[in-house]
């Protein structure tokens, strides 16, 4: 939810309160305090930039996104949930780029690992069935698009899945 400049800060300020509450006796305080920072380091490294990168995703400003990713250094230290959102934005990110084959690999870590939502995990087998288009992979494509359907689809995710069905019928027409 922090970037991690905002959350060294906040961390800084959680250690000087704490230093400030030790120097006027307040221990308890001081101990609050400091499991304050505690929690923003924790929270460094468990969430890193994931969940600010992900709203920028869904307002397609790549450019954000990937300076977003970049900050995070570590992200097998993220947690589960987390680390299925950081391969579905860099499967987004090289999908962007026209990077197929790296693309594929990190929608597909992202669904083997697991979504949160059904919507979610819709998007990325939409994005795995386009992919697969883009490689010339038609049957491959009309599998996703089939386990897409399996789920309750957004108006918008719906109207996606149509416009890549014609569009896989037309080239094999």
């Amino acid at each position: 939810m922090f970037t991690p400049f905002t959350r060294i800060l906040l961390i800084i300020g959680g250690i000087a309160m704490a230093i400030y509450l030790y120097t006027k006796s307040e221990y308890i305080a001081m101990a609050m305090s400091l499991f304050s920072a505690l929690l923003f380091i924790y929270g460094y490294y468990k969430y890193g930039t994931v969940y600010i990168a992900f709203q920028e995703l869904k307002k397609g400003k790549f450019d954000k996104v990937e300076k977003l990713v970049s900050k995070i250094k570590n992200p097998a230290t993220l947690s589960k949930g987390q680390k299925s959102y950081y391969h579905f934005i860099q499967g987004a990110i090289t999908a962007n780029n026209n990077e197929w084959e790296k693309s594929y690999t990190e929608f597909s870590k992202a669904l083997n690992i697991g979504l949160r939502t059904k919507n979610d995990t819709s998007i990325v087998l939409l994005n795995l069935a386009n992919i697969e288009f883009e490689r010339k992979n038609f049957e491959q494509a009309k599998e996703f698009i089939r386990k897409v359907r399996e789920f309750d689809l957004k108006p918008t995710v719906e109207l996606d899945v149509n416009k890549l069905e014609k569009e896989i019928n037309a080239v094999q027409s």
